[in-house]
């Protein structure tokens, strides 16, 4: 009996702290990755010379120390902020903050010699088309792996270009490891199909543990050992998703499948689907054939009447048992209010079930 909406994911209220303070801490930590990477790898043929690319800067001219550097790293990121980049990393944020991580790692850490890392900075033109970001993505990577300037990858603001390169660098010159600071689809965690990759931020199942440990309803086996949970067991998920969502608009020319790519919603939220099934036996059950939803696309005009009916389904749909129950009660005279009623309402009463169906 819980209406659970997620809205905007990522929201930051100082982007400058956030995004500056935390890339710093962990590109510090890890050029020392990065380092132990080198030793156990063996010396490759590389060819030193910098390759500016799209949206790359200039850099100073340095010597390289002997091999194994320079260590070649390409970054992959937007050169500029869309609608489709929810994490707000572009090229020229980014930049900026890595140079200073270089040059600390060099100057006050001493970890590394100057001229130890050698970078490439790559265009994914994921404000372009989203559809096609993965594409450019996947060329940068080639093109510098053909130029035998491919050790390690950082970036990536979406998360199917970020798949995409994962698997096929996954067969690269034994694996190459990527660190990015998105991909918190669970579909990721595969280490299988993945497995080189870093997330820096962890994924949406963290979120899911979460949420199963604050509202879900536990199975009988579970309710003994200190829950904690409010047991809602009716749950239905209203997010923004244009794949999917029910007010889409759909020409006579068009199928219903739709180019539009899921929603960070829809990911978060598949996530918490597929962890309740996991360790709930009662929700394995309830939503085998079909998950209580309710897509929609929040940058389409909506009327506020519209909006009111949606909400009135939603809130039957996810209270309308319960309403159905209570109705029932007050007729028959029953004591609604009692603990009896409560697990009616989970549907641990087949008494009152069988009335009501």
């Amino acid at each position: 009996m819980l209406l659970f909406i997620p809205y905007r994911c990522f929201t930051v209220n100082h982007p400058r702290e956030c995004t500056y303070e935390a890339m710093l801490r962990w590109l510090t930590r890890l050029s020392c990755i990065l380092l132990h990477l080198l030793i156990l790898r063996q010396p490759a043929n590389v060819q030193t010379d910098f390759v500016e690319d799209v949206g790359a800067v200039n850099q100073p001219h340095i010597p390289p120390p002997p091999p194994p550097f320079p260590f070649n790293v390409i970054v992959i990121l937007p050169k500029k902020e869309s609608i489709y980049d929810n994490f707000g990393m572009t090229l020229q944020k980014a930049m900026p903050v890595i140079d200073i991580a270089v040059q600390d790692v060099v100057e006050r850490q001493k970890y590394l010699p100057p001229g130890w890392i050698n970078l490439t900075y790559w265009d994914s033109k994921l404000y372009e088309d989203i559809l096609l970001a993965e594409r450019h993505a996947t060329v940068g990577v080639i093109q510098a792996y053909c130029e035998h300037r491919l050790d390690a990858i950082l970036g990536f603001a979406d998360n199917y270009g970020l798949a995409t390169v994962t698997k096929v660098t996954a067969g690269l010159n034994g694996g190459i490891p990527i660190l990015t600071t998105s991909g918190m689809p669970s579909l990721l965690n595969s280490k299988k199909e993945y497995p080189f990759l870093t997330r820096m931020q962890g994924s949406y199942r963290l979120l899911a543990d979460s949420m199963y440990q604050l509202i879900a309803y536990h199975d009988d086996d579970a309710i003994s050992q200190n829950n904690s949970s409010l047991n809602y067991l009716n749950l239905i998920f209203f997010y923004h998703d244009k794949r999917r969502a029910v007010n889409r608009v759909i020409t006579q020319d068009e199928s219903q499948e739709t180019g539009a790519t899921s929603s960070h919603c829809y990911f978060s939220l598949y996530a918490i689907k597929r962890y309740f099934t996991e360790k709930s036996k009662t929700f394995k059950r309830e939503w085998a054939l079909n998950t209580p939803q309710f897509p929609f696309d929040e940058d389409l005009v909506i009327e506020r009447e519209t909006f009111k009916q949606w909400l009135r389904e939603i809130s039957m749909q996810s209270n309308g048992k319960y309403l159905k129950m209570l109705n029932l009660c007050i007729h028959l005279d029953i004591p609604y209010c009692s603990n009896n009623f409560e697990l009616n309402c989970l549907g641990s009463c087949e008494r009152y079930q069988n009335v009501i169906n």
